[in-house]
């Protein structure tokens, strides 16, 4: 029993560590300090840099603005850190402001409920002492580390997606550009269908014909468009489609290699996967089928071998 208790006290200490810090760092009431921050720009815009303004004034109410203007929160730049996860989020398939507090949301609970759970298990399997403690801190190792690990996997299986639907699509903007839509127009209607289709890359191409619409030029909205999937062969393909449109020339012709050289390009690294399987076989062919068939084959005999042996001995 109070090896319970000073697991549960353990629990509730680190449980209210790991909130301190999630204040720390992130803030209980965000919206109140984002107003707050805010104000301290309007601020120093309309009065300028406070920091060497006399605080000395006939007005209190003066002296007292000013006051809190000098000490208002500078405006909090955006880290590397932060702004890597979002991008990992939304290649992920997460966009939004609020993606990444509600990441940290999910890893916090799920640091806190694997250390929990792991020390309930530790206590139910009968462990004493400091393996509950221990099991505590491997469960909430464990539930720090699988958000980042399942959001990884996630953009990668993603990327992986979008690059293989990305030749089809191609096809489905040929036979739309040829029929005598403009480009604009075909993304949007081959990324309506594809959307329809529940494809992953209907979204993007849904995201792409907005930014046309709003404005933004055709390079831009690709190269957007790459970023947001990290997907290599859009780079090529928005560089071949701003020379067409600069130049003059026909889109369709354009599009059309583009997509043969892209259906080309998934054959050949196709080929190159089915190439590096002999390879991987091997390691699982070694460590675990060619011990099993060494014991099947071996095995009788060496039974006999001993049989024999002992046999002889005996006599």
């Amino acid at each position: 029993m109070p090896a319970i208790y000073a697991s549960l006290t353990v629990l509730l200490l680190f449980g209210a560590l790991s909130f301190a810090i999630y204040a720390a760092i992130y803030g209980i009431n965000r919206p109140f300090d984002d107003r707050i921050a805010d104000m301290g720009v309007k601020m120093r815009v309309a009065y300028g840099n406070p920091n060497n303004v006399d605080m000395d004034s006939d007005s209190f109410a003066n002296s007292l603005f000013r006051w809190v203007a000098k000490h208002l929160p500078e405006p909090a730049a955006d880290s590397p850190e932060r702004e890597k996860l979002s991008q990992t989020l939304v290649r992920a398939g997460f966009p939004g402001s609020t993606a990444v507090s509600t990441f940290h949301f999910v890893r916090l609970a799920s640091t806190a409920g694997l250390a929990l759970t792991s020390m309930v298990v530790a206590i139910a399997f009968g462990f004493h002492g400091f393996k509950p403690l221990i099991a505590m801190l491997v469960g909430a190792g464990v539930g720090a580390f699988a958000p980042s690990y399942y959001i990884g996997r996630k953009a990668r299986n993603r990327r992986d997606l979008i690059a293989s639907q990305l030749s089809d699509v191609l096809d489905l903007l040929v036979v739309c550009v040829e029929a005598g839509l403009g480009l604009s127009e075909a993304i949007k209607i081959v990324g309506s269908e594809t959307a329809r289709q529940k494809q992953e890359i209907g979204a993007e191409l849904a995201m792409v014909s907005g930014e046309l619409s709003a404005g933004s030029s055709l390079g831009q909205a690709l190269k957007s468009f790459a970023e947001r999937t990290n997907v290599e062969d859009i780079k090529p393909l928005a560089a071949t489609l701003v020379q067409s449109e600069k130049l003059g020339a026909q889109i369709g012709p354009a599009l059309r290699s583009i997509s043969d050289t892209m259906r080309t390009t998934r054959r050949l690294r196709a080929e190159e996967a089915a190439a590096k399987t002999t390879v991987k076989i091997l390691f699982p062919l070694v460590l675990f089928i060619l011990p099993a068939m060494m014991s099947v084959i071996v095995g009788p005999a060496m039974i006999q071998i001993m049989r024999a042996l002992t046999s002889v001995h005996t006599q």
